[in-house]
């Protein structure tokens, strides 16, 4: 073979072994991006402080198995509390203008929103929005300077009722605003008002509480406000509930202006934001009850949001847990912790020690082990105001005798607690507390059918309101 001929051999060959080179290569799968490494969350060395108390530490034996834990959550008096030191906020009012709104209701409201636009400066950022049968932004979110200040006292007074009421329209455009609104560091929060049912587009409760809780994403709040007899409570409570909000429930439209005033300070007071409980579940132990917020259970975690804390304020709450009873056994309720945001950055703070519940064969064991004080505070806080609730829907039913029954049980249950508990306070309570509710119960199914029935709005929802209130101090 000439040498032209090898070199033209060995030239073959070097491609034929580069190409199947770079075919191997290209036929292996790419590496994998590696994973972010999660920013750990700082934890004691925040502003807030968490402490958990057992009502007891020993049930016994085949009995509920129910026990309670007053979790108190206290935040450090930071620089938030100073009048000039407060957050400026980007307000989100959604008003109902359906035709119930008509007259007082709506010149109240419009009273209340021109008082709202003279307290807010410069710094702060407002946006109206109105709704009927269609959803209009009768103003975008703008600062409150003295120039955009008459432009939103305009469309303010352009405001007019008329037909039925879209709430969920209303919602999704307010929460629009918030969603789409250019960073400030302003905090965001909508107030949304009803006077009646949710008659046109989205009517569902859940699905219009689950819209309000797209503003907890982005860092924001919905509050509710319920105005006269013929709104929907309940729904109205949970989208303030899935917000980490406020509800608010106005005989009359006069009370606008200071729920107004009142959100306001709340959003520039607060110190440490969006709150979140997590309870890890084992050993057969469930969460029953939360202080009435909505509790979602995922991977034996429950957790609930109760909302934002100002600096220098405390908030105890009582934690409800069912604990098997089958037989003799220690349990634990560990690992209870709270995230928050804090100027922006997320914290976490945790019980540090376990709180142990024993199953013990003796029944007046189980009694002796009782918190005495913290049992007065669940009773008197916790036990009433859900008293109170489940009353409010008897009433709403239009059951006389189940919301008596409900009472004459409570004060039954409680009177043999005191007992062992030996509470003045709930001595008092059962005393004077019970027969006012009775009194109320029977009041208000007295009279004719038309009276009784406006009475039974009026009653129902000034106890839930009550026992909202209440539970949640």
């Amino acid at each position: 073979m000439n040498r032209t001929a090898v070199k033209t051999l060995l030239t073959i060959c070097c491609l034929i072994i580069v190409t199947c080179t770079a075919m191997a290569i290209a036929s292996r799968p790419p590496a994998p991006t590696p994973l972010p490494v999660p920013t750990p969350i700082p934890t004691g060395k925040g502003i807030v402080t968490l402490n958990g108390q057992l009502t007891q530490d020993k049930i016994f034996i085949n009995g509920d198995g129910t026990v309670s834990v007053a979790l108190t959550m206290t935040a450090a008096d930071t620089d938030a509390a100073r009048p000039d030191m407060a957050r400026n906020v980007d307000l989100v009012v959604v008003l109902d203008r359906s035709g119930s709104m008509q007259g007082q209701k709506i010149e109240d409201a419009r009273r209340a929103i021109h008082q709202l636009l003279a307290d807010l400066t410069p710094a702060d950022r407002f946006a109206l929005v109105s709704y009927s049968v269609d959803v209009r932004r009768d103003a975008g979110l703008m600062p409150v300077t003295p120039a955009n200040r008459n432009l939103l006292q305009a469309a303010v007074n352009n405001i007019s009722a008329d037909n039925g009421t879209n709430l969920g329209a209303g919602l999704q455009e307010g929460l629009a605003i918030l969603e789409q609104r250019a960073a400030s560091g302003n905090a965001g929060r909508l107030i949304i008002i009803s006077d009646g049912l949710a008659n046109h587009g989205v009517t569902e409760p859940t699905a219009l509480a689950a819209m309000a809780g797209r503003a907890v994403a982005n860092g924001s709040v919905v509050s509710a406000v319920g105005v006269g007899l013929d709104f929907n409570e309940y729904l109205m409570t949970a989208i303030a509930d899935q917000g980490t909000g406020r509800y608010y429930y106005l005989e009359d439209a006069a009370g606008f202006a200071r729920v107004f005033k009142d959100e306001c300070r709340k959003s520039r007071i607060a110190a440490a934001t969006g709150l979140e409980i997590l309870i890890p579940l084992h050993d057969g132990i469930t969460l029953k009850d939360a202080a009435g917020y909505p509790v979602t259970v995922q991977n034996n975690q429950a957790i609930f949001r109760p909302g934002d804390l100002p600096a220098g304020q405390s908030r105890k709450l009582f934690l409800t847990f069912q604990v098997p009873t089958h037989s003799p056994k220690s349990y634990a309720i560990n690992g209870i912790s709270l995230r928050y945001r804090y100027n922006g950055q997320p914290y976490a703070a945790a019980l540090t020690e376990p709180l142990q519940v024993t199953c013990v064969s003796n029944k007046d064991e189980a009694l002796a082990s009782i918190n005495k004080p913290e049992m007065e505070n669940k009773v008197l806080q916790d036990d009433y105001n859900r008293l109170r609730d489940e009353v409010a829907q008897s009433i709403n039913k239009g059951d006389q005798q189940d919301a008596m029954s409900k009472i004459e049980k409570f004060r039954a249950d409680k009177k043999e607690l005191n007992s062992v508990v030996g509470s003045g306070r709930i001595a008092e309570s059962l005393d004077k507390d019970l027969p006012a509710l009775v009194e109320r119960v029977k009041e208000t199914f007295a009279g004719a059918p038309a009276a009784v029935a406006t009475k039974q709005k009026q009653s129902a929802k000034e106890l839930q309101y009550k026992a909202y209130e209440g539970r949640r101090q």
